[in-house]
């Protein structure tokens, strides 16, 4: 019999509320800036669960997201893979950190996340603006905080 943790409960739930977001369409400039909301709730319960949310929630969700937007599928799943196994490897260093050096840290744990997608775009032919990827970026940094608070408040209430 397996016995489902709420840990997992949670997270897929979140994981389904980061896929409706990336989904949303918008206007032509807000959606070349788009943060990638999923990826950045990937971020958040892998680093408060680092041995429940491993690299086979990455996987999936970026084929599923894959599946959903109509792109290569393993575009999104490779992107998403690399950049937990990153956050994998350095939560220690990040648990610790004020907000101010996690959002710093999101920022060297992002830019790998946006260089290999721009790969990816220029060997698919896919033209992208860097000023777009570059505000993307940016707009990631600035709403950690806030989506970090959220979650947390949520995991605490939700998973203890």
């Amino acid at each position: 019999m397996v016995i489902i943790n709420k840990v997992h409960v949670v997270t897929i739930i979140f994981l389904m509320i980061g896929v409706i977001l990336n989904l949303i369409p918008l206007p032509d400039l807000l959606a070349a800036t788009k943060p990638p909301i999923l990826l950045l709730i990937l971020i958040y319960w892998s680093l408060a669960f680092p041995k429940h949310i491993s690299l086979t929630y990455a996987f999936v969700s970026g084929v599923i997201i894959d599946i959903l937007l109509i792109t290569p599928i393993g575009y999104h799943a490779l992107c998403f893979t690399v950049t937990i196994y990153l956050i994998l490897i350095y939560y220690p260093q990040m648990r610790l950190q004020s907000s101010w050096n996690k959002m710093v840290s999101l920022l060297i744990i992002l830019i790998p996340y946006f260089l290999m997608s721009t790969a990816v775009n220029n060997i698919l032919g896919i033209s992208f603006n860097l000023m777009h990827v570059t505000f993307s970026i940016l707009i990631s940094i600035i709403i950690w905080p806030g989506l970090f608070n959220v979650l947390r408040f949520i995991r605490q209430k939700y998973t203890s």
